[in-house]
C-alpha cells in the first residue's frame, strides 16, 4: 500500500496510528484477562479451604455440610471405606463453642498423688505389677491392695497447679495405632503435654504405647460404642451396644481394655446411642470406676448423660468442648485451635479432641510451638478430671 506523500515529514500516518491503537488495546485487554485468571488459579491452589486430593472428607465433614441420610449411596460408600471413620448421619452433632449454656467448665482442683505413689516410676513405660490383673484377654487395670489407681500412678502432673490465672488447654489426639506413619508422626512431633488416645483396632499397640510413654505422654484407651443408625453405622467389632445384655458389654469392654496397659482412663469412640442410655452405661461406668480409671466424653453427643452417670458411679470424668479437626482443612484446624485458645483465656480451661490425621498433627504441632508465649499451658487430661465425692 502506497504511503501518503502529502503529509509532513515525521508526522504519523493517521490510519496507521488508528491500527496501532486497536492492537495496543487488544494486547492490554488480553493481559488483564490473563492476570485475572492467574490470580484466581493461585488463590485456589494456595488459599482454598477445599480438601486436597489426599484430604478426603470425614464423617464430621459430611455432618458439617448438612449432607442428609438421603445423600447418594456412592458418596456414603466412599467415606465408609475408612474403617476408622464410619458415618453417623443421625448423630446430634458436635457441640458448638458459641453455645455458652452447653459448655461444661469444671473447677480445676489440684489432684495430688497419694503418698504411697512416691518413689514409683510415674511415667514408666512398663505396667506396675500391683495394678495389673492377668486375664485371657490381656492385662487389665485394677486398684492395688492399698487403693492406688492407674489414674494416680500413670498420670502426668501439670506444669503448675491450681487456677491462678492460668489458661489451660487439654488436647487429646485419638485414633493412634491405626496408621503407623501418623502414630510415629504424633510421637515424634507433639509435645509431651498432649494426651494420646489409642484405638483398640490398631497394630503393634504395645510398641506404640511404650514409645508414647517414653516420650512422656499420658494415654487413654478408646472404647468403640454403639452410634445412632446402628448397624448400618458401626464402630467396629467388640463395640458396646445399648441393646445388648450387660455381661456381653462387659466382655467387649475387657477386650478393649486388654489391648495395652499404662493408660489413665478411656474415651468413647462414636457411641451416640450408648451415651444416652443410662441402663447400658451404668454397669460399664461402675466397672471402670472399680478398675481405677477415668472417663473422657469426646463431646460428640449433645444429649450425653455421661456426667450424671459418672457422679452416681464415682467415676472421674471430663468432657471435651470442641473437635479440632471437624473439618480437615488446615485453615479450619487453625481456626478451631484459636477458638480453643479463646475459650481457655475466658474460662481458664478448654478441652479439644482430634484424630491422628497427618495434617491435624502437623497443625497442632505448629500451633503449640509458641503456646507458652501466648500464655497457654498444655495440660494432661487427668489433671482436670472431675472427681465425684463419695
Amino acid at each position: 500500500m502506497a504511503g501518503n506523500l502529502d503529509r509532513p515529514l515525521g508526522k504519523p500516518n493517521p490510519s496507521a496510528k488508528k491500527r496501532m491503537g486497536i492492537v495496543s488495546f487488544g494486547i492490554f485487554a488480553g493481559c488483564m484477562l490473563l492476570a485475572v485468571f492467574l490470580g484466581f488459579a493461585t488463590r485456589e491452589l494456595f488459599f482454598s479451604d477445599k480438601p486436597t486430593q489426599n484430604e478426603q472428607p470425614t464423617a464430621t465433614d459430611i455432618e458439617a455440610k448438612n449432607i442428609s441420610p438421603s445423600a447418594s449411596q456412592n458418596q456414603k460408600n466412599t467415606i465408609r471405606k475408612r474403617p476408622d471413620l464410619p458415618i453417623d448421619n443421625n448423630a446430634p452433632g458436635i457441640q458448638e463453642l458459641n453455645a455458652p449454656d452447653s459448655l461444661e467448665i469444671p473447677e480445676i482442683v489440684p489432684r495430688k498423688r497419694p503418698d504411697s505413689v512416691a518413689g514409683r516410676q510415674i511415667l514408666a513405660h512398663l505396667p506396675d505389677p500391683e495394678l495389673i490383673e492377668k486375664t485371657s484377654v490381656g492385662q487389665l487395670p485394677i486398684k492395688s491392695a492399698d487403693g492406688l489407681r492407674a489414674l494416680d500412678v500413670y498420670s502426668r502432673q501439670p506444669d503448675t497447679e491450681g487456677n491462678f490465672g492460668i489458661a489451660r488447654i487439654v488436647i487429646i489426639v485419638g485414633g493412634l495405632g491405626i496408621s503407623q506413619t501418623s502414630t510415629n508422626q504424633a510421637i515424634e512431633t507433639l509435645p509431651s503435654g498432649v494426651t494420646f488416645a489409642f484405638a483398640p483396632y490398631g497394630n503393634s499397640l504395645s510398641r506404640w504405647m511404650l514409645a508414647a510413654r517414653k516420650a512422656g505422654h499420658e494415654i487413654l484407651m478408646q472404647i468403640p460404642m454403639e452410634p445412632f443408625g446402628y448397624p448400618q453405622v458401626n464402630a467396629g467389632e467388640h463395640s458396646l451396644l445399648a441393646s445388648t445384655k450387660e455381661n456381653k458389654n462387659q466382655r467387649e469392654l475387657r477386650w478393649s481394655l486388654g489391648r495395652i496397659t499404662n493408660y489413665v482412663g478411656v474415651m468413647n469412640y462414636l457411641g451416640g446411642k450408648m451415651l444416652t442410655s443410662p441402663e447400658a452405661l451404668t454397669p460399664i461406668f461402675e466397672e471402670l470406676s472399680d478398675r481405677g480409671l477415668m472417663f473422657v466424653d469426646d463431646g460428640s453427643t449433645r444429649n450425653s448423660i455421661t456426667k450424671s452417670v459418672s457422679k452416681t458411679t464415682g467415676l472421674p470424668y471430663a468432657r471435651a468442648h470442641l473437635t479440632i479437626d471437624s473439618l480437615r482443612s488446615r485453615s479450619a484446624i487453625a481456626k478451631n485451635l484459636k477458638k480453643l485458645e479463646g475459650l481457655a483465656k475466658r474460662t481458664g480451661l478448654a478441652i479439644g479432641v482430634a484424630t491422628a490425621f497427618p495434617e491435624t498433627i502437623s497443625q497442632i504441632a505448629k500451633y503449640l510451638k509458641n503456646a507458652k508465649k501466648r500464655g497457654l499451658e498444655i495440660t494432661p487430661v487427668s489433671a482436670i478430671a472431675y472427681e465425684p465425692k463419695g
